[in-house]
């Protein structure tokens, strides 16, 4: 049964992806789809899933990646770029509480009335939420918000306001959240501040 649930997950997944493409969403990915608000925000999906013997339980996330403030979060961080990670995002729920959980059940017929459900909650509900939050002094007090969560949610506060041209703000912050929380932030601080020392940083 736990094959049967995986096969049975991959198909729920495609079948979604291919009825948010048909509402305007770009695949990236095999099972990644995103739609693009302007050149630098992107209405973020997130499709997690969980595979139980006789069925699988679909969480939609929704939210946003700033493209600028992840780049930089990358570079700063010495990783690579990846277009997968949201920026920020809460559950399709929260801001669609009718919605709640998906749940696919082995054997039902409906998969792709359910796909295409699943779509047009992204298009009235999710999409309109992303565009609300794709702005640097909107997103930056939810960023702030989960800061304690850590989890790179310092580190996305700190691009922000480098990019929103904060510079003073962003130092004062990043060298306060580096001395209450030294292992986990100097990876980031350390070389985040020495580019703030840099002529036209």
């Amino acid at each position: 049964m736990a094959l049967i649930g995986v096969q049975l997950r991959d198909d729920i997944l495609g079948r979604c992806v291919k009825a948010l493409v048909a509402d305007g969403f770009e695949k990236y990915k095999k099972y990644g789809v995103d739609f693009s608000i302007n050149d630098d925000w992107y209405c973020w999906v997130g499709l997690n899933t969980g595979v139980y013997s006789e069925k699988v339980r679909l969480n939609p996330f929704v939210g946003v990646h700033a493209r600028s403030i992840m780049k930089l979060y990358a570079k700063v961080s010495g990783r690579k770029y990846n277009r997968e990670v949201a920026t920020y995002s809460i559950h399709l729920g929260e801001i669609a509480p009718t919605l709640n959980v998906f749940d696919f059940f082995v054997g039902r017929d409906d998969f792709d009335a359910e796909a295409s459900r699943l779509a047009r909650s992204y298009i009235v509900h999710g999409l309109p939420y992303a565009k609300s939050i794709a702005r640097y002094d909107v997103i930056l007090p939810l960023l702030e918000s989960r800061i304690d969560m850590l989890g790179g949610y310092p580190e996305r506060v700190a691009c922000c306001l480098y990019l929103m041209g904060r510079m003073d703000d962003a130092r004062s912050f990043t060298e306060q959240f580096l001395a209450a929380q030294q292992d986990y932030f100097a990876d980031f601080a350390v070389p985040f501040l020495r580019m703030l020392d840099e002529p036209n940083s």
